[in-house]
């Protein structure tokens, strides 16, 4: 069986035109999904030791997670899961002691290296 010049003409230029489909001509555009507190570097290096709440509220923003059963203790979490790339992780918790600051946690900031992770693992910051 012949098939006509017009069909293998057509199958030749549909076949062309799928094989640019695996390019970066056709990709899906994917957002950039943010969730939580909007953790900032410089905001948190700021924090320091005997604030006051109202003092990390004015910087930081509400708490993400405030416990009924801890409410000594303010957690700030940030995730960012970019359409392409590597997915981000802060957290921050902030203890309080009264109306004042006695420790903060920090983990996953982007200034940080491992050494400072376990660093700060090790080391509670906390004032008596």
């Amino acid at each position: 069986m012949i098939m006509s010049k017009s069909f293998m003409y057509s199958l030749l230029l549909c076949l062309t035109l799928l094989s640019g489909c695996s390019g970066e001509l056709f990709t899906i555009y994917k957002i950039d999904v943010q969730q939580g507190n909007a953790v900032e570097v410089d905001k948190v290096e700021q924090l320091s030791i005997g604030m006051t709440q109202e003092q990390v509220k004015f910087l930081l923003g509400s708490p993400m997670l405030t416990d009924v059963f801890h409410p000594e203790r303010w957690d700030y979490v940030y995730f960012l899961i970019p359409g392409y790339g590597e997915q981000e992780r802060r957290h921050v918790s902030i203890i309080f002691n009264g109306d004042k600051v006695t420790e903060i946690i920090k983990s996953g900031m982007p200034a940080e290296t491992d050494e400072d992770q376990a660093a700060a693992e090790t080391d509670t910051s906390s004032e008596s």
